[in-house]
């Protein structure tokens, strides 16, 4: 009996132990949703620029129509994006700086994309297509400059120039897309 009381005494202080304990659980800050849910953004519009460039890539001359979609389809997640930053909290300054990365490594592939598309031009043109293509860019910079406002307005004040720099170079970079296609317009 006195081994069973002991038992069941041992029983119950292990039991107690456990609900006296509290549980933890880690739940993300408003700022590291934030920070999130604009680094999700960048990354479902780098998505579609991913399948904008493999709509150029595949694009060997007459209709245009997957470019064409593929281009829509960014200009939709652009649009989208610009929608769920403006609904986000301020950043702060650490966080702020860690949309440096995502935010270069967008410009850098849109780049890419504008190379591609610029050397596909001449198919463009002989389908009839620059002047839509012209359009296309022009629509996707204007969406890329909302954005670009929207997230510097998350962004402290202190690293507005910062800021303004990086997000700004998604949209020269698309600039110069137009640039390559005004004389086809």
């Amino acid at each position: 009996i006195k081994m069973k009381f002991t038992s069941v005494l041992f029983t119950l202080g292990l039991t107690a132990g456990v609900i006296a304990e509290p549980t933890v659980q880690s739940r993300a800050t408003p700022v590291e949703r934030d920070l999130s849910t604009i680094t999700g953004v960048l990354s479902g519009i780098s998505d579609k620029v991913s399948a904008l460039d493999s709509a150029i890539e595949a694009y060997k001359g007459g209709s245009v129509d997957p470019v064409q979609s593929a281009s829509d389809n960014l200009v939709d997640a652009i649009n989208s994006g610009t929608t769920k930053v403006k609904a986000t909290d301020d950043l702060s300054a650490g966080d702020a700086l860690g949309l440096t990365g995502p935010v270069s490594d967008l410009k850098d592939k849109i780049q890419t994309v504008i190379q591609h598309l610029t050397a596909k031009k001449s198919d463009i043109v002989k389908a009839k297509a620059g002047a839509l293509t012209y359009n296309d860019l022009q629509d996707q910079k204007a969406a890329a400059q909302k954005l670009s406002d929207a997230i510097v307005s998350k962004v402290p004040k202190e690293l507005d120039d910062i800021a303004s720099g990086l997000a700004s170079g998604i949209s020269e970079a698309i600039g110069k897309g137009v640039d390559n296609f005004k004389d086809v317009a």
